[in-house]
């Protein structure tokens, strides 16, 4: 996976910030407004989206072809995780 994402960023050089656009806009809220728990689950949605595109578009899915709602899938993906609720770093943060 960091080969295709390494290969394909000189294509795509944009790709990461407008991930992160897609998923805060997914989300309705900024990190900085719904503290570090948010910041990390955007964080990590957005390398997932990012990773989703990437094989995408190796297996010829052009980005015209997802759905309009991929980011919101992929950040409520996220944040119902078990694995990701029960991660250290997220049990020790506090609201």
């Amino acid at each position: 996976m960091n080969l295709m994402m390494a290969l394909s960023a000189p294509a795509h050089p944009y790709l990461a910030r407008d991930c992160e656009r897609a998923v805060r806009e997914a989300a309705g809220i900024t990190p900085r407004e719904g503290g570090m728990r948010e910041a990390l689950q955007q964080q990590v949605a957005k390398g997932l989206l990012m990773s989703v595109l990437t094989v995408g578009r190796q297996t010829m899915v052009e980005p015209e072809e997802w759905p309009d709602e991929l980011p919101a899938a992929v950040l409520g993906a996220v944040r119902s995780s078990k694995r990701i609720k029960a991660d250290p770093t997220m049990a020790n943060l506090r609201d």
